[in-house]
């Protein structure tokens, strides 16, 4: 392991854009595309007007975060969700250095904890991203520029581990420095609906199970439920793929469009719950330690998580065991028309790249169930 304590500039090259550097991007970025027009494809054209003008005027990135990044979320939030809440116990958002989530939205999930701890007055979280996102230069600015470090995803095995370990020097080294940092609790997104944590990131983040190193970081659960995924058209397509071919190749530009498709959907209610701070519980003499703290994850997570009607319907119509959802509410006839209302669209638009449409529905349904499953497995509900 990187010794956390090793002076800055050897993380210079993932970190987020400070100071003088910072103050350049911003210029630059602000002129790399019109961003007046980008915005208004999202939020009202008066406010990315508005935003647009205070982005001339910022000099670094607070008031950057401050001024157009948390007014830019909550506009969008607005009007692309039924409404957006959280819970969690003070210390939790006073206290917590690094705030590990589940994982389904690759700029909102970040983007939303930060609102919420803003609100609560503790201020923005630096973001882990993958480096297969940076496809573009003025996406590497925007990113750096809204306090995202870069996690590096290529290279052989070798060359992996070997980022994975200075990744988690970088987050010890900034969190002992008093800057929380969030990171998602597995590589990629759960596309399959199953939030499970990586045993390997447990592993890696204890530095192979130091119950000391991993309490220093503070470690806090939050549960994220969208009722709606804005992309589940797109990972439906993927997971058919891959259950019919064993492999899925991205076209070019598919993650930026999933990027801006998460953004501008519709995501229905949001809620987010942050857990307690969760100490290292294992036996020391338990050989993988690192699975048993990635389970114990996955139980806060899941009972933090929201469960919806369209969960249950979905449960439903796959012919799925009433132990499994008889515990939630009744769905009321406007709930099974939104979720009937989806269903046909999906089915329709994925219909047009050769799919049927009961395979179509069935995997849709597997997705947006595949929550209560995990939930009664972890938690023996039901």
């Amino acid at each position: 392991m990187l010794d956390s304590r090793e002076d800055y500039a050897t993380f210079k090259a993932m970190a987020p854009y400070g100071g003088a550097e910072a103050k350049e991007a911003l210029k630059t970025l602000l002129h790399a595309r019109d961003w007046e027009a980008e915005l208004a494809g999202m939020i009202p054209t008066t406010i990315a007007k508005d935003l647009t003008n205070q982005w001339r005027e910022v000099q670094s990135v607070d008031e950057f975060q401050d001024r157009v990044v948390k007014p830019f979320i909550q506009s969008l939030m607005a009007k692309t969700t039924e409404g957006v809440t959280w819970n969690g116990d003070p210390n939790s958002f006073h206290q917590g250095m690094l705030f590990l989530s589940n994982h389904r939205d690759i700029v909102l999930d970040p983007s939303l904890i930060n609102v919420a701890l803003i609100e609560e007055g503790r201020g923005s979280t630096e973001i882990g991203i993958g480096s297969n996102l940076l496809s573009r230069p003025w996406v590497n600015d925007l990113v750096r520029l809204n306090r995202c470090f870069v996690v590096e995803r290529s290279g052989t095995a070798r060359e992996r581990y070997e980022h994975s370990r200075k990744t988690a020097a970088y987050i010890q080294h900034v969190t002992q420095r008093g800057t929380p940092v969030w990171l998602a609790h597995r590589e990629g997104r759960a596309k399959d609906g199953k939030d499970t944590t990586s045993p390997a990131l447990m592993r890696t983040l204890s530095n192979n199970g130091d119950s000391t190193v991993w309490n220093a970081l503070n470690v806090v659960p939050v549960s994220i439920s969208y009722e709606w995924d804005p992309c589940d058209a797109m990972k439906v397509n993927e997971l058919l793929h891959f259950e019919k071919f064993g492999t899925y190749i991205k076209a070019q530009g598919e993650d930026e469009r999933s990027m801006w498709t998460g953004l501008v959907g519709q995501k229905g209610n949001v809620h987010l719950e942050f857990g307690e701070i969760l100490p290292w519980q294992v036996d020391a003499e338990e050989v993988k330690p690192e699975r048993s703290m990635a389970k114990k994850l996955d139980e806060v997570l899941h009972e933090g998580m929201k469960t919806w009607p369209n969960q249950r319907l979905a449960a439903e119509h796959l012919g799925w065991s009433k132990d499994l959802f008889s515990h939630l509410p009744q769905p009321q006839s406007h709930d099974t028309d939104i979720w009937q209302s989806r269903k046909d669209t999906i089915e329709i638009k994925l219909s047009e790249l050769g799919w049927s449409r009961e395979q179509v529905a069935h995997k849709w349904c597997e997705v947006l169930a595949a929550p209560l499953a995990l939930r009664k497995s972890l938690l023996k509900e039901g």
